[in-house]
């Protein structure tokens, strides 16, 4: 469950622009925004919910998963890493403060100490390490 705001991506980030949309096409939907929605969020979530992120985790709003938000949520983190007590390796971490989702946020890398469950760490671990993200930074 998220806690933030659901945002509109009006910046660039590498190659994509606003609306999180590939920067040479980004015009067509921002024109789309402002002359067919009249500026409508609500219509423009409609027809292209990848264009809003949570201001929790930085999660495009298109996606069905939770809120990975890493200990600073009004609930425990559901993520594999928190539950395994374990912070995001570096990689990961960077590469979603580098998407035009996570751009801005100050996300935290974890864990949250309140998910653990040795259960599910076990799971995490050997899944985490058959698809090399053991959490080597």
């Amino acid at each position: 469950m998220h806690y933030g705001k659901l945002e509109l991506i009006t910046w660039s980030v590498g190659e994509m622009g606003w609306g999180n949309t590939i920067a040479d096409e980004s015009g067509e939907l921002k024109d789309k925004f402002d002359k067919e929605f009249g500026g409508d969020e609500e219509k423009l979530h409609d027809y292209w919910p990848r264009a809003f992120r949570w201001t929790c985790c930085g999660t495009r709003d298109e996606h069905m998963f939770g809120c990975d938000h890493h200990g600073r949520g009004p609930k425990p983190c559901t993520c594999d890493f928190c539950q395994a007590g374990k912070p995001i390796p570096e990689k990961f971490h960077a590469e979603r403060l580098n998407s035009p989702e996570g751009h801005g946020l100050d996300l935290p890398r974890g864990p949250d100490t309140r998910s653990y469950n040795s259960a599910a760490a076990g799971i995490a671990v050997v899944a985490r390490s058959l698809l090399g993200m053991d959490g080597s930074d």
